[in-house]
């Protein structure tokens, strides 16, 4: 197993989690259907939802409305929407534990809440030419 720190957007809380074998515990902590990875140096990753800024406010079953949850990292301007997951790599780009701690994270980490769409970032793509 693998130490992460997951960033929980709903509860608002930083903890140390285990990465499972395999892809699929990383979408089971995010909650997604697809994600990123953001690198954020030193050998650093933060794997998000791939789609987290097309998602919408929505009202459960039970009468509940469910906002869009996010964060930033301090110095990014980027809005990250959804969970986060940190986790290092190595040199062949495999994961492994986490090279900082919860401390660290959450003294970076800034939560974000938007109840309307029209608030939220909009979605960017950008292109990096070699």
């Amino acid at each position: 197993m693998t130490k992460a720190i997951l960033i929980d957007v709903v509860a608002k809380t930083i903890t140390e989690v285990e990465k499972g074998e395999g892809i699929q515990s990383i979408y089971d902590h995010l909650k997604c259907d697809t994600f990123d990875v953001v690198g954020l140096g030193g050998g650093v990753d933060c794997y998000v939802d791939d789609e987290g800024l097309l998602k919408t406010p929505y009202i459960d079953d039970e009468g509940i409305k469910h906002n869009m949850n996010g964060f930033t990292f301090k110095g990014m301007g980027n809005v990250l929407m959804g969970n986060g997951l940190i986790l290092g790599h190595n040199e062949e780009g495999e994961s492994i534990d986490s090279p900082v701690n919860i401390e660290q994270v959450k003294e970076i980490v800034t939560f974000v809440e938007y109840d309307n769409p029209a608030n939220r970032p909009e979605p960017q793509i950008g292109f990096i030419a070699w």
